[in-house]
């Protein structure tokens, strides 16, 4: 039997999705179809590169970073959030939490 998982995300509520997938891991539970929205995605991406703990770091640590969320980003960009800077800088090579692309390709 085939299992599916989806994550609509919820921005800074999907904490909770986070976990989630983080407890798939820990349990070696694999879902062969995945499908994320916005910060659902994110959590996704981690769980299918096997990064426990990947994005719990990310609420609680890089959100209280000005550069991922502040009101000079929506001076500037039009949004809270400086979506960039979280799917970009902190999570490409070389980022503070890099996301293991490789594991990622399907």
């Amino acid at each position: 039997m085939k299992v599916g998982i989806i994550d609509v995300g919820g921005g800074m509520r999907d904490i909770y999705g986070c976990g989630v997938f983080d407890y798939l891991l820990d349990k070696k539970i694999e879902i062969d179809y995945c499908v994320g929205v916005s910060a659902g995605s994110a959590n996704i991406a981690s769980y299918i590169a096997k990064q426990r703990g990947r994005n719990i770091v990310f609420y609680e640590k890089y959100s209280f970073e000005k550069e991922y969320m502040s009101f000079n980003n929506y001076i500037k960009n039009k949004s809270f959030i400086n979506l960039d800077y979280i799917y970009s800088t902190l999570s490409n090579e070389g980022g503070k939490s890099p996301l293991d692309y490789r594991r990622n390709r399907c």
